[in-house]
Protein backbone atom coordinates (compact mmCIF):
# COMPACT_ATOMS: atom_id res chain seq x y z
CA UNK A 1 0.00 0.00 0.00
CA UNK A 2 2.92 2.38 0.76
CA UNK A 3 4.33 1.79 -2.71
CA UNK A 4 0.95 2.51 -4.28
CA UNK A 5 0.71 5.84 -2.45
CA UNK A 6 4.21 6.75 -3.61
CA UNK A 7 3.29 5.82 -7.14
CA UNK A 8 0.13 7.94 -7.05
CA UNK A 9 2.12 10.91 -5.80
CA UNK A 10 4.74 10.42 -8.51
CA UNK A 11 2.11 10.21 -11.22
CA UNK A 12 0.41 13.34 -9.95
CA UNK A 13 3.71 15.21 -10.00
CA UNK A 14 4.45 13.86 -13.44
CA UNK A 15 1.11 15.09 -14.77
CA UNK A 16 2.11 18.56 -13.74
CA UNK A 17 5.41 18.26 -15.61
CA UNK A 18 4.23 16.70 -18.85
CA UNK A 19 3.40 13.58 -20.85
CA UNK A 20 7.05 12.62 -21.38
CA UNK A 21 7.64 12.41 -17.63
CA UNK A 22 4.49 10.29 -17.20
CA UNK A 23 5.84 7.82 -19.73
CA UNK A 24 9.19 7.64 -17.94
CA UNK A 25 7.54 7.11 -14.53
CA UNK A 26 5.28 4.38 -15.92
CA UNK A 27 8.19 2.58 -17.60
CA UNK A 28 10.19 2.69 -14.36
CA UNK A 29 7.51 1.66 -11.90
CA UNK A 30 5.07 -0.51 -13.84
CA UNK A 31 7.07 -3.75 -13.68
CA UNK A 32 7.12 -3.68 -9.87
CA UNK A 33 4.56 -1.41 -8.28
CA UNK A 34 1.88 -1.38 -10.99
CA UNK A 35 1.77 -5.10 -11.62
CA UNK A 36 -0.17 -5.95 -8.41
CA UNK A 37 -2.50 -2.99 -8.99
CA UNK A 38 -3.22 -3.99 -12.58
CA UNK A 39 -3.82 -7.55 -11.47
CA UNK A 40 -6.24 -6.39 -8.77
CA UNK A 41 -4.00 -7.67 -5.99
CA UNK A 42 -3.07 -6.19 -2.64
CA UNK A 43 0.70 -6.05 -2.31
CA UNK A 44 0.39 -6.63 1.44
CA UNK A 45 -1.51 -9.90 1.04
CA UNK A 46 0.25 -13.19 1.76
CA UNK A 47 0.57 -15.55 -1.16
CA UNK A 48 -1.81 -18.51 -1.23
CA UNK A 49 -0.16 -21.64 0.18
CA UNK A 50 0.45 -24.30 -2.41
CA UNK A 51 -1.98 -27.18 -2.48
CA UNK A 52 -0.61 -30.26 -0.83
CA UNK A 53 -1.61 -33.88 -0.97
CA UNK A 54 -1.78 -35.26 2.55
CA UNK A 55 -1.50 -38.99 2.35
CA UNK A 56 -0.98 -39.45 6.08
CA UNK A 57 -3.64 -41.73 7.51
CA UNK A 58 -5.39 -40.72 10.75
CA UNK A 59 -3.83 -42.21 13.83
CA UNK A 60 -5.59 -45.44 14.70
CA UNK A 61 -5.06 -46.64 18.25
CA UNK A 62 -3.46 -50.05 18.45
CA UNK A 63 -3.64 -50.41 22.20
CA UNK A 64 -1.73 -49.06 25.15
CA UNK A 65 0.77 -50.97 27.20
CA UNK A 66 0.20 -52.55 30.57
CA UNK A 67 2.63 -53.06 33.44
CA UNK A 68 4.22 -56.52 33.40
CA UNK A 69 2.13 -59.07 35.24
CA UNK A 70 -1.21 -57.30 34.85
CA UNK A 71 -2.59 -59.65 32.20
CA UNK A 72 -1.17 -62.69 33.97
CA UNK A 73 -2.85 -61.71 37.24
CA UNK A 74 -6.22 -61.05 35.58
CA UNK A 75 -6.15 -64.32 33.65
CA UNK A 76 -4.91 -66.36 36.60
CA UNK A 77 -7.97 -65.27 38.58
CA UNK A 78 -10.28 -66.04 35.64
CA UNK A 79 -8.76 -69.48 35.07
CA UNK A 80 -9.18 -70.30 38.75
CA UNK A 81 -12.95 -69.75 38.38
CA UNK A 82 -13.47 -71.75 35.20
CA UNK A 83 -16.22 -74.31 35.73
CA UNK A 84 -18.37 -72.15 37.97
CA UNK A 85 -21.98 -71.58 36.89
CA UNK A 86 -23.35 -68.64 34.94
CA UNK A 87 -26.39 -66.91 36.36
CA UNK A 88 -27.84 -63.63 35.10
CA UNK A 89 -27.30 -60.93 37.70
CA UNK A 90 -24.91 -63.03 39.79
CA UNK A 91 -21.84 -61.29 41.19
CA UNK A 92 -19.92 -64.22 42.71
CA UNK A 93 -18.23 -65.70 44.51
CA UNK A 94 -19.75 -68.97 43.26
CA UNK A 95 -21.72 -67.83 40.17
CA UNK A 96 -21.23 -65.06 37.64
CA UNK A 97 -22.65 -63.29 34.65
CA UNK A 98 -20.36 -62.00 31.91
CA UNK A 99 -19.72 -58.53 33.29
CA UNK A 100 -19.40 -59.46 36.96
CA UNK A 101 -16.77 -61.99 35.85
CA UNK A 102 -14.66 -59.38 34.06
CA UNK A 103 -15.29 -56.90 36.87
CA UNK A 104 -13.95 -59.32 39.48
CA UNK A 105 -11.00 -60.35 37.31
CA UNK A 106 -9.81 -56.77 36.83
CA UNK A 107 -10.39 -55.94 40.49
CA UNK A 108 -7.37 -58.18 41.16
CA UNK A 109 -5.14 -55.48 39.66
CA UNK A 110 -6.96 -52.47 41.12
CA UNK A 111 -9.09 -51.65 38.06
CA UNK A 112 -12.66 -51.14 39.25
CA UNK A 113 -14.89 -51.67 36.25
CA UNK A 114 -18.59 -50.73 36.43
CA UNK A 115 -21.22 -53.44 36.72
CA UNK A 116 -22.70 -54.11 33.26
CA UNK A 117 -21.08 -54.77 29.90
CA UNK A 118 -22.40 -51.54 28.35
CA UNK A 119 -21.29 -49.52 31.39
CA UNK A 120 -17.85 -51.08 31.26
CA UNK A 121 -17.44 -50.23 27.58
CA UNK A 122 -18.64 -46.65 28.07
CA UNK A 123 -16.43 -46.19 31.13
CA UNK A 124 -13.34 -47.32 29.21
CA UNK A 125 -14.28 -45.16 26.22
CA UNK A 126 -14.45 -42.13 28.52
CA UNK A 127 -10.65 -42.06 28.77
CA UNK A 128 -9.99 -45.01 31.05
CA UNK A 129 -9.05 -47.45 28.33
CA UNK A 130 -7.42 -47.71 24.93
CA UNK A 131 -9.27 -49.00 21.86
CA UNK A 132 -7.55 -51.90 20.15
CA UNK A 133 -7.71 -52.75 16.47
CA UNK A 134 -9.18 -56.22 15.88
CA UNK A 135 -6.32 -58.56 15.19
CA UNK A 136 -3.98 -56.74 17.59
CA UNK A 137 -5.62 -57.77 20.83
CA UNK A 138 -3.52 -59.11 23.68
CA UNK A 139 -4.26 -61.42 26.61
CA UNK A 140 -6.66 -59.87 29.16
CA UNK A 141 -8.06 -57.30 26.70
CA UNK A 142 -11.82 -56.92 26.92
CA UNK A 143 -14.04 -57.62 23.91
CA UNK A 144 -17.58 -56.24 23.83
CA UNK A 145 -20.37 -57.16 21.44
CA UNK A 146 -24.12 -56.98 21.04
CA UNK A 147 -26.37 -59.85 22.08
CA UNK A 148 -29.90 -60.33 23.32
CA UNK A 149 -30.30 -56.60 24.00
CA UNK A 150 -30.27 -55.72 20.30
CA UNK A 151 -27.88 -54.81 17.52
CA UNK A 152 -26.86 -51.40 18.84
CA UNK A 153 -26.44 -52.22 22.53
CA UNK A 154 -23.44 -53.91 24.11
CA UNK A 155 -24.72 -57.05 25.79
CA UNK A 156 -21.70 -59.27 26.36
CA UNK A 157 -18.08 -58.91 27.47
CA UNK A 158 -15.24 -61.42 27.49
CA UNK A 159 -11.58 -61.59 28.43
CA UNK A 160 -9.09 -62.44 25.69
CA UNK A 161 -7.15 -65.50 26.81
CA UNK A 162 -5.16 -66.52 23.71
CA UNK A 163 -5.32 -64.11 20.74
CA UNK A 164 -3.57 -66.52 18.36
CA UNK A 165 -6.41 -69.03 18.84
CA UNK A 166 -9.18 -66.44 19.30
CA UNK A 167 -9.81 -67.98 22.69
CA UNK A 168 -11.60 -66.32 25.58
CA UNK A 169 -12.10 -66.99 29.24
CA UNK A 170 -15.56 -65.82 30.25
CA UNK A 171 -18.89 -66.38 31.91
CA UNK A 172 -20.59 -67.60 28.74
CA UNK A 173 -24.23 -68.54 29.38
CA UNK A 174 -26.44 -70.61 31.66
CA UNK A 175 -25.80 -73.81 29.70
CA UNK A 176 -22.01 -73.55 29.35
CA UNK A 177 -21.15 -71.64 32.55
CA UNK A 178 -17.68 -70.16 32.83
CA UNK A 179 -14.86 -71.47 30.69
CA UNK A 180 -12.78 -71.07 27.56
CA UNK A 181 -14.58 -70.30 24.29
CA UNK A 182 -13.82 -68.71 20.93
CA UNK A 183 -14.59 -65.26 19.54
CA UNK A 184 -15.07 -63.83 16.06
CA UNK A 185 -15.78 -60.24 14.95
CA UNK A 186 -19.08 -61.27 13.34
CA UNK A 187 -21.31 -58.97 15.36
CA UNK A 188 -23.13 -55.71 14.72
CA UNK A 189 -21.25 -54.13 17.64
CA UNK A 190 -17.72 -55.40 18.21
CA UNK A 191 -15.12 -53.46 20.17
CA UNK A 192 -11.88 -54.31 21.93
CA UNK A 193 -10.60 -52.24 24.85
CA UNK A 194 -7.53 -52.34 27.06
CA UNK A 195 -8.10 -50.84 30.52
CA UNK A 196 -5.53 -48.38 31.80
CA UNK A 197 -3.65 -49.60 34.83
CA UNK A 198 -4.47 -46.37 36.69
CA UNK A 199 -8.25 -46.63 36.34
CA UNK A 200 -8.85 -47.40 39.98
CA UNK A 201 -11.69 -44.96 40.61
CA UNK A 202 -15.35 -45.68 39.97
CA UNK A 203 -17.29 -43.59 37.45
Amino acid sequence: MTRLLALAAALLAALLVGPLTVALVYATLAPTALAPLLAGADDTASPEPPETSDTTLPHTPTGGSRPPGTAATVLAWADAHVGQPYRMGATGPNAWDCSSFTQAAYAQVGVRLPRTAQQQRDWLAAGRGTPVIPGREQPADLIFWDSYLGRTVIGHVVLVDDPSRHRTVEAHNTRAGTGHFTYQPDHHRYEIWRPHASTSGRP
